[in-house]
């Protein structure tokens, strides 16, 4: 390498070095040089024509070059809407607003780059989660992130009904792909999630949303499509361990119906009509290949066991159907459920038992001494007694004058072992008052045979 060479590229090096520490040294000592605080008015505007959200500055404002150059808002209030009456939907003392280096130099305050906000608690009422809906699918805005916040829903009474802690929220828009992006990882219930919203300006009456919960693991897709304010389609798909509904929903300005898909591969099936003014539903699920003990523990405690508030003016009539149940005696069943005026009834209750014949039951829910026990008034319909006899394993001739058993099952909820008691033959007045614990098919066999004899 030649001399003149050489002082080429050690003078590009020193320059670049000089160029390097003097921009180091501005950047550093731009808080002693400007005065951030007069600029607070101009700020305010900028961050609305950047991200579509109003702010409000009451506290210091100062400039910080470190992790990135970003303007620290420490008493901010935030809005979607303006003027807000009561109360203000984001307070925090911790605003970082992302400026690029041109602004730094030229302190127009113009392009910001994003904005973040941590350690901040987010009270919502349900009014506020329409208008960020709207924001969604309205608003072109420079990213925002939130790290490490609680986010408080609120009732109607101002009473708080939901806290997720938030590990992060990043809501952005991608120019390249021309998607925007909503993704929030946090807590809800004390189960870990994450969920993914996102729309394609390319085809914008379609959105995605997706949710991943963790243990247990639960898998949640939501497709939706808008042809007009009052009309739009979603597909939604469920998926938690072996079970998975999956159905398309119709909106058409106050009627919604929900149709089920893959019904062969599914073992949770809607299928209704809702009419939302006055509200009121008429529709059933079908549950398949499930244990009767799950569905008393899971399904019928929380049916039956509500709390009427909660009903608000659900009014309509909903039908249950159980098949191909993973029990050696109950195959099917059907439940019909009434609900008018914050009342919710368990008007039929029917299983079939194979060819044998089916049971009626009159079912309930009730509190002993700290534990919760279903109890059924059930009577059996003997239609089959040659059938009967084979799987109770009892002779023909001693069946074949029984029509109907009656008899109460008790247990308590989350147990497979039950009692049965207060068994009566056909319609006579005495009883059988003896209980007796049945633990498997072979106590139940032995049972039978006993009050049979």
């Amino acid at each position: 390498m030649n001399k003149i060479k050489q002082n080429k590229i050690t003078f590009i090096l020193i320059l670049a070095a000089i160029v390097i520490i003097f921009s180091s040294l501005t950047i550093l000592c731009l808080p002693v040089l400007f005065n951030y605080k007069s600029k607070v008015t101009i700020l305010e505007k900028n961050f609305y024509n950047n991200f579509k959200i109003y702010l409000k500055s009451s506290g210091d404002v100062s400039y910080k070059p470190f992790p990135r150059p970003h303007i620290l808002v420490e008493k901010a209030s935030i809005n979607l809407k303006q003027p807000r009456v009561i109360g203000d939907l984001i307070n925090t003392s911790n605003l970082k607003i992302f400026i690029s280096l041109r602004d730094i130099y030229l302190s127009t305050f113009n392009n910001f780059l994003s904005a973040e906000i941590s350690k901040t608690n987010l009270y919502f009422n349900f009014s506020d989660i329409k208008k960020i809906r709207n924001h969604l699918y309205q608003k072109i805005n420079k990213p925002i992130i939130f790290n490490n916040c609680k986010i408080f829903i609120n009732s109607k009474e101002k009473e708080v009904i939901l806290i997720s802690p938030i590990k992060k929220i990043s809501y952005s828009i991608n120019n390249k792909s021309k998607i925007k992006n909503f993704d929030i990882e946090g807590k809800i219930f004390g189960l870990n999630f994450k969920s993914q919203w996102k729309r394609s300006y390319d085809i914008p009456n379609q959105s995605i949303h997706s949710i991943n919960i963790f243990n247990p693991n639960i898998e949640i897709k939501n497709i939706f499509q808008f042809k007009e304010n009052e009309k739009f389609k979603a597909y939604t798909k469920i998926i938690y361990e072996q079970d998975k509904i999956e159905h398309d929903l119709e909106f058409n300005k106050n009627k919604i119906q929900i149709t089920s898909k893959n019904k062969n591969d599914t073992n949770f099936n809607i299928d209704g009509n809702i009419q939302l003014k006055p509200f009121y539903f008429d529709g059933g699920v079908v549950i398949k290949n499930k244990k009767v003990e799950n569905i008393i523990d899971n399904f019928l405690i929380n049916l039956l066991m509500y709390d009427k508030n909660y009903l608000g003016n659900l009014s309509g009539v909903f039908e249950v159907k159980l098949k191909k149940l993973n029990n050696k005696l109950i195959k099917s069943g059907e439940l019909q459920i009434d609900i008018n005026e914050r009342v919710l009834i368990l008007k039929k209750a029917k299983f079939q038992l194979g060819k044998i014949g089916n049971i009626e039951s009159n079912i309930s829910f009730v509190e002993d001494q700290g534990e919760l026990r279903f109890l059924s008034k059930n009577y059996l319909n003997i239609e089959n007694h040659i059938e009967f006899a084979k799987v109770f394993q009892i002779g023909t001739k001693k069946i074949k004058n029984i029509k109907q058993i009656y008899f109460d099952l008790d247990k308590n909820a989350g147990e497979t072992d039950f009692i049965i008691k207060n068994v009566k033959i056909n319609n006579l007045e005495t009883q059988n008052s003896e209980e007796f614990l049945v633990k498997n098919i072979q106590n139940l066999r032995s049972f039978i045979r006993k009050v049979i004899d």
